[in-house]
């Protein structure tokens, strides 16, 4: 019996290295829409192995794509939740608790953490945080993207606006007719 159950307990061991939790589908040339686990990773990637590992080009979360034999073009909601963490718990004092750079950061914070200032500044003892799920994907802000082809490395273009999007897009000389083709509901 006792065989029998170590046996089972290898396989399931062995089946569970057999998931394969990236998921990358093909944009165009070398660029790949990647995420592992969960689709609000997406990024956009270039690779050289079918979009398994590679250079970011845009960080998560990219929600619209669009692209021609010279431009990619790509919307993304910015990940504040990872931007908030490094602000609240990247900045180890030598007292051993954590500066805090936002002192409205700390709403995230647990409830029992512990806030104090200390020669005019602002510190946090780590007790964790509660992240809201808004964060990661921020949908209140959206960042467009033009990565251009032609060039040998894809100059990249990381626009803050609609508006300063389209006026790149003319001086660029981007086709009116390229337009976001693939898009995730979900994430928009």
């Amino acid at each position: 019996m006792k065989n029998k159950l170590l046996i089972l307990l290898i396989g399931i061991s062995f089946s569970s290295c057999l998931d394969d939790p990236i998921t990358a589908r093909k944009v165009t040339n070398d660029y790949y829409l990647n995420w592992v686990y969960d689709n609000s990773d997406q990024i956009l990637l270039r690779s050289s192995d079918g979009g398994k590992s590679g250079s970011i080009e845009i960080s998560e979360t990219v929600f619209a794509v669009g692209f021609n034999d010279n431009y990619i073009i790509a919307k993304q909601h910015p990940n504040l939740e990872k931007e908030i963490s490094e602000r609240l718990f990247g900045n180890f004092a030598t007292n051993g608790d954590y500066l805090l750079k936002n002192p409205a950061d700390t709403i995230y914070l647990a409830k029992d953490d512990r806030i104090y200032e200390q020669n005019g500044k602002w510190y946090h003892i780590s007790n964790g945080w509660n992240p809201p799920d808004s964060l990661k994907p921020y949908k209140k802000t959206t960042y467009y993207h033009i990565i251009d082809l032609r060039t040998k490395n894809g100059e990249k273009y990381k626009l803050n606006n609609e508006l300063e999007f389209w006026a790149k897009r003319e001086s660029l000389g981007i086709p009116k007719s390229l337009d976001f083709s693939i898009i995730d509901k979900d994430l928009e």
